[in-house]
């Protein structure tokens, strides 16, 4: 990797570190999975990621003997062997160190052998159902992925025909996180959740006072003959002034980033939508944008999932919506919510290892992919994730981590430092990203 891609990847995972730790950082070398390992020791063995309780083996649960070849595999590249090794369909040739696909085209140049542990198909696109919302009477489109209630979210995942995960950690948001948005439980019919007009929200990328994690109000109509579209929060308020609606606050937080939107009715904010990229690479690199296509007509967009780890190894892989500082979101092409910083220190964040060196792979550094602290189904799982960056004190002694365990076990081997900023990556499992892949 070059000095450039390093400063790059700093600039995105570590905005807030001094000139001098940067300049050091740039000039660590990367580690060599050929390395020889301690293969006595319990807590230094090659892991293979798992599904559940199910091995994973590249992009499928493993056959009979499967997971044994490939531990073997991984075992031989580790101890030096030097000869060819085929991995989840990628072929390392031994006389220019160049990563071949099943075409034979070469896919990157690497003198380091690390890059033989690259995850299969870190790279994939995933089609999420976009939802129609309004805002100052023009149209937004956003798209749900979880909600603080389990009764909401099972409501959510069938109105949407996505799963949208139960997320009780979401209902420990901040109310300085929390931005407003309004359902219809009556009035005029319409595509809203609820079977009515569609639900308003009161703020749109570009304003300051934006976030992705909305607080849900039930608007009701005191007589519903009477009703009705009500496009904008002002509207809103201005009819429940005069005494024609009631709302009510709910405690509810879902996390509906939105994608597309009009602008405001002063055109102080333009119409826009989140950075679309051309093409999806598998070789693992994040480029500047995370959308592949808007389709409105289809009510669907489609993301880039990126492959990770859960806190148990098994295979995720999450998109990225928003952060929470300009850096980061402006290296990733994601929308800015300044907002979602104050859940920093909050349960209602977890945090996602990211690594600044070590084994080359698919992380957004060049390096392995990261460690989720929680997934889905967990009491502690958030979308908000606080970046924590493990930096191998002596490169050459880096070694694959793949869970928490992995982590804390190599805590006197790794500096992990707190990046200072919330990204918003909703975690899926494989499944559904294969089920909902384009």
């Amino acid at each position: 990797m070059t000095s450039k891609i390093r400063s790059l990847g700093v600039l995105l995972i570590l905005p807030l570190l001094s000139i001098s730790a940067i300049t050091a950082f740039v000039d660590v070398p990367s580690a060599n999975a050929l390395t020889k390992r301690d293969y006595f020791a319990l807590d230094d063995q090659p892991l293979v990621a798992r599904y559940g309780n199910s091995p994973v083996c590249g992009n499928h649960i493993c056959g009979p003997g499967e997971q044994s070849k490939m531990q073997q595999e991984l075992n031989q590249a580790q101890k030096g062997n030097t000869s060819s090794h085929v991995m989840s369909g990628q072929t390392m040739m031994p006389d220019n160190h160049s990563m071949m696909s099943d075409n034979g085209q070469a896919m990157s140049e690497s003198k380091d052998l690390g890059s033989v542990l690259k995850l299969s198909n870190a790279n994939l696109p995933i089609v999420i159902p976009l939802v129609k919302g309004l805002y100052d009477g023009k149209d937004v489109f956003y798209i749900t992925t979880e909600a603080s209630d389990s009764t909401i979210a099972d409501a959510l995942s069938k109105f949407t025909n996505f799963p949208v995960t139960f997320t009780p950690a979401l209902a420990k948001t901040p109310a300085s996180a929390q931005a407003n948005i309004y359902a219809f439980k009556n009035g005029v019919k319409g595509g809203g959740v609820l079977g009515f007009q569609p639900n308003v929200v009161d703020s749109i990328p570009g304003e300051s006072k934006y976030s992705p994690l909305w607080k849900i109000n039930l608007v009701e109509w005191k007589d519903p003959t009477t009703a009705t579209v009500l496009g904008s929060d002002d509207e809103i308020m201005d009819a429940f002034n005069s005494g024609k609606i009631t709302i009510t606050p709910t405690t509810v937080v879902v996390n509906c980033p939105i994608v597309q939107w009009d602008g405001d009715k002063e055109g102080t904010i333009p119409a826009g939508h989140m950075k679309i990229r051309d093409t999806i690479s598998e070789s693992g690199s994040y480029g500047n944008a995370q959308v592949l296509n808007i389709d409105t007509a289809k009510m669907q967009v489609t993301f880039v999932a990126h492959r990770g780890f859960g806190p148990d190894g098994s295979t995720i892989y999450y998109i990225a919506t928003d952060a929470s500082q300009k850096s980061p979101a402006d290296a990733l092409g994601i929308v800015l919510a300044n907002k979602t910083q104050s859940t920093i220190s909050t349960s209602a964040a977890a945090d996602l290892y990211q690594f600044s060196n070590g084994i080359v792979g698919s992380g957004p550094l060049g390096f392995q992919s990261g460690v989720g602290s929680a997934k889905q189904g967990d009491q502690y799982y958030s979308p908000m994730w606080r970046i924590q960056v493990v930096t191998w004190k002596d490169p050459t002694m880096a070694t694959v981590l793949e869970n928490v365990h992995d982590i804390t076990s190599k805590s006197s081997l790794t500096d992990t430092m707190e990046a200072g900023f919330i990204v918003n990556c909703p975690f899926f499992s494989a499944d559904t990203v294969y089920s909902h892949g384009k």
